[in-house]
């Protein structure tokens, strides 16, 4: 047996008590905990968005059937978007109406590291009284287990307008919601971790399973 002289004991057993406080500081539990960073779209990745008018990405959509069981209208749709995806969206919206986004177009806002949700209404079947429906109150998003919620950092009601008998025009309220990539990464558990999102409205509640196929067309 190897017997270390004193002083080098000593100097051992400060090292391990000091990796040991690092490793159960409060400071060190709060890093680990903390969302990675995610920063906003520079100039160069809005460009690349821009120049993707004609091509992929395209942003997510689903569809619920949920409300024609509960009568409450013929189901939500959500629609997702990354911020590559939410930019080229805004390209082609621009090019809807024959004009050209240009990189000095795309303000602080719209390059933010956020998914972006936009939960449409579940409206009444035609024939169907307004009572039939269900407008968007909140949504969220769950870990696969749906244990762990994370709300939107912002959040804003749209009104989604629906044709009804004599084609007369009534509508409904939606939601937009955002969350932080970095903080939805830490609730799945990495970039590869399925969720949830939740629609909670005024006739039924829906969880819509967003699945690894989906986080392939998303490029997540």
């Amino acid at each position: 047996m190897v017997r270390l002289p004193g002083s080098v004991l000593v100097a051992l057993s400060l090292l391990v008590a000091t990796l040991g406080w690092q490793a159960t500081s409060p400071a060190a539990v709060q890093a680990v905990s903390m969302p990675p960073a995610v920063g906003p779209l520079d100039d160069a990745a809005v460009a690349r968005a821009i120049s993707d008018l004609g091509a992929q990405p395209v942003p997510l959509e689903l569809r619920d059937r949920g409300g024609l069981f509960s009568g409450a209208g013929g189901g939500y749709r959500i629609t997702l978007y990354t911020p590559h995806i939410w930019v080229t969206h805004l390209a082609r919206q621009a090019a809807r109406v024959g004009t050209r986004l240009s990189v000095a177009d795309v303000g602080v806002p719209d390059r933010a590291p956020v998914l972006r949700v936009v939960a449409s209404p579940s409206a009444p079947t035609v024939g169907a009284s307004r009572a039939h429906s269900s407008a968007v109150l909140r949504v969220t998003v769950l870990d696969d287990r749906r244990r762990g919620e994370l709300v939107p950092e912002d959040s804003q009601s749209f009104a989604a307008s629906h044709r009804v008998l004599l084609g007369n025009v009534r509508a409904l309220n939606g939601m937009e919601a955002t969350f932080h990539l970095g903080a939805l990464d830490v609730l799945r558990g990495g970039p590869a971790g399925e969720f949830f999102v939740r629609v909670e409205g005024t006739g039924y509640s829906k969880d819509f399973k967003i699945k690894r196929k989906h986080l392939s067309q998303l490029s997540m």
